[in-house]
């Protein structure tokens, strides 16, 4: 059943082919022999064909709604868009004892001094959730005067994705696993830090 899902739903090009397959097959010995029961079978995957790519345009898979958060992350992150990439962190975002608004001051502050181009993300699911693993490159934004530190050009990090009760999927946490294990708090202490208040 999984395969079944997997091929109409994630990667219906491959059942296409096998049903085009198959029906200009059934097609060609109807043609030949005029054997109704081939005939029947080329309409049948011409049908089957269609219905495919209704479902696979109709039902959005997780596989898809998370890709579409990453995308909107990885948008976010190029257009230092803080908001949107905060609305992908779900309320139920933990990382030690800090919660959603620790992570949000982090990437307002973060988008402030950094920009950041991302790898194609590894995703591994499972059950209920997904680990996404993505390679990112961080260097300073147009403006600023921060100095990042060379272990800063290339982080892997590692984030747990998992649908919230709305049915989108969002950051529940998230660490640099490469070159050294830290939080994205952690992280923090490399970005100037707040002014004063007089």
């Amino acid at each position: 059943m999984g395969l079944i899902r997997y091929l109409i739903f994630e990667n219906p090009t491959t059942l296409w082919v096998l049903l085009v397959i198959a029906a200009v097959a059934c097609g060609t010995i109807w043609r030949r022999t005029g054997s109704p029961g081939c005939r029947a079978a080329a309409v049948a995957c011409v049908a089957a064909g269609v219905l495919v790519g209704i479902l696979a345009w109709a039902v959005e898979t997780d596989r898809e709604k998370l890709q579409r958060t990453l995308k909107t992350m990885s948008d976010a992150m190029a257009a230092s868009h803080a908001e949107m990439f905060i609305e992908r962190i779900s309320p139920l975002y933990q990382s030690g004892t800090l919660g959603k608004a620790a992570l949000a001051d982090v990437v307002r502050r973060g988008l402030t001094h950094v920009r950041a181009d991302a790898d194609t993300p590894t995703i591994a699911f499972g059950s209920g959730d997904a680990v996404v693993t993505q390679v990112c490159r961080f260097y300073p934004a147009p403006g600023s005067k921060m100095m990042l530190p060379p272990a800063a050009h290339r982080v892997v990090w590692e984030g747990v994705f998992a649908p919230d009760p709305d049915g989108e999927w969002r950051l529940r946490s998230a660490t640099a696993i490469s070159p050294r294990r830290m939080t994205p708090e952690q992280a923090a202490r490399y970005l100037p830090r707040k002014p004063k208040r007089q």
